[in-house]
């Protein structure tokens, strides 16, 4: 009977073992589990971080491109306005020009009436005072004063004079 009893012992302790070896890996298998779902979330928060990292480099480099974006614009706006400025002051400049035939350096001798029948062949008021109207700023208010080495501008003849 003893040999009896020893093969049960040996049956019901081998089912016993059995059964730890399952609990053991029964709760192998939930650590494991645990464990990946723990690694999971880390690689969910760390692919999270990522994006929103992405996210703030792609906006920060859409704000860097519409500055930049913006300064060139300004500068072409700028340059477009310089030239308009220096395309009108050599218009100006031009039309000036077309103003005037020709300088003349006023000496001692000189008078209005002298330098107009000089340029129009006339001494006449309304040639003197032309020449005087266009050179006031140089002369000032008395135009039977003009000083040698006055330079003054030949005015163009109007119509009405020719």
């Amino acid at each position: 009977m003893a040999d009896k009893k020893g093969i049960f012992d040996n049956l019901f302790g081998k089912k016993d073992a059995k059964d730890k070896v399952e609990e053991v890996v029964e709760a192998a298998k939930d650590k494991v589990e645990e464990a990946a779902k723990s690694v999971k979330e880390e690689a969910k928060e760390v692919v999270d971080k990522a994006k929103d990292e992405a996210l703030i480099a792609a906006e920060n480099a859409k704000r860097v491109a519409d500055a930049a974006r913006m300064k060139a614009e300004t500068e072409a706006r700028k340059a477009e306005y310089e030239a308009r400025k220096l395309a009108n002051q050599a218009a100006a400049k031009q039309e000036e020009a077309a103003k005037y035939i020709d300088t003349y350096t006023v000496t001692a001798d000189d008078t209005l009436s002298h330098i107009a029948l000089r340029f129009y062949g006339k001494a006449t008021p309304p040639y003197y005072t032309l020449i005087y109207e266009a050179n006031k700023d140089v002369i000032g208010a008395n135009m039977n004063v003009i000083v040698p080495g006055q330079i003054l501008q030949i005015p163009v003849l109007p119509e009405e004079l020719k």
